[in-house]
């Protein structure tokens, strides 16, 4: 089955950019096709379970109009539908995990909930199509420009392709430069390709940043023991020359002076979430 899509604007990759992307078309009176691979909206804070935004002053200063929306929307969801203490219903920059990364460490599916409620009014005026999950596949290039996109159902064969005057990447991982032959670097560009001073003399392509896993954690009482995986002695031995110590255990690089420091696991301090002190100058995760 193939079907034809078409709108002002096509935005494949409905994560936290491709989201904003499509709010400020959507603003600007055009029409917006989003598409997305996975079940839901919101990317790295959704599907991927990171928390946003590290940055000090966030609450302050130096957030677009639909990033402040989203997270007080946040903030008003946990008021709105979840049973906080009075403490925590008083406190305006309320962080809801209490986690030590993010000012504003939330369930995802809270993320989710507001994301379409901000979409909500214009999909249902018709001028906002959300198409899930659906993955790029093959692009139709006119010389340099984008005339459309075939995307793939993620659960069978079936393709649909949407054309639109522009169209803009937003997948997490650039998919739409291979397959639309856009030139692209990955990595560290060299000194002499950009003239940055702090450049390496020579590219380093697979120097990228590290890559995050995220994972739930709870306490259940029993022997809930595995069999051991396959590999597990290796990594559990495994030491990188520049770590300090075992790649799984609790000495590693400080993230700012590289000197090797010791580690620990304290979720929240004396058990009390107001305790945590999310402000990365001061406790850089």
């Amino acid at each position: 089955m193939t079907k034809d899509y078409s709108a002002d604007l096509l935005v494949v990759g409905g994560g936290l950019g491709g989201v904003a992307a499509a709010l400020g078309a959507l603003r600007a009176g055009r029409t917006v096709i989003l598409t997305e691979e996975f079940d839901w909206l919101g990317g790295q804070l959704t599907s991927q379970a990171v928390p946003p935004d590290e940055h000090s002053w966030v609450e302050q200063f130096g957030v677009t109009r639909s990033y402040r929306q989203l997270r007080d929307g946040i903030r008003q969801y946990y008021r709105d539908n979840y049973p906080l203490t009075e403490a925590s219903r008083a406190w305006g920059d309320l962080n809801p995990g209490a986690g030590w990364v993010s000012r504003l460490c939330a369930e995802p599916r809270v993320g989710v909930a507001v994301i379409e409620a901000m979409l909500a009014p214009w999909r249902g005026g018709g001028q906002l199509t959300v198409l899930q999950p659906w993955r790029p596949v093959a692009a139709e290039m006119d010389g340099d420009s984008v005339r459309a996109v075939t995307l793939q159902h993620r659960d069978s064969t079936d393709r649909i392709v949407v054309s639109a005057p522009f169209v803009v990447d937003a997948t997490e991982l650039g998919d739409l430069l291979p397959l639309t032959g856009t030139e692209y670097a990955t990595g560290f560009e060299a000194q002499s390709d950009t003239g940055e001073p702090s450049a390496p003399a020579e590219a380093q392509p697979d120097n990228v940043q590290a890559v995050s896993i995220c994972f739930a954690m709870d306490h259940v009482d029993g022997n809930h023991v595995i069999d051991k995986p396959a590999n597990y002695d290796f990594w559990r031995q495994y030491q990188p020359d520049f770590w300090g110590g075992p790649l799984l255990g609790f000495k590693a690089p400080h993230p700012r002076t590289l000197k090797i420091t010791e580690r620990s696991f304290t979720p929240n301090p004396d058990d009390d979430p107001l305790l945590v002190d999310a402000d990365q100058r001061r406790n850089p995760a």
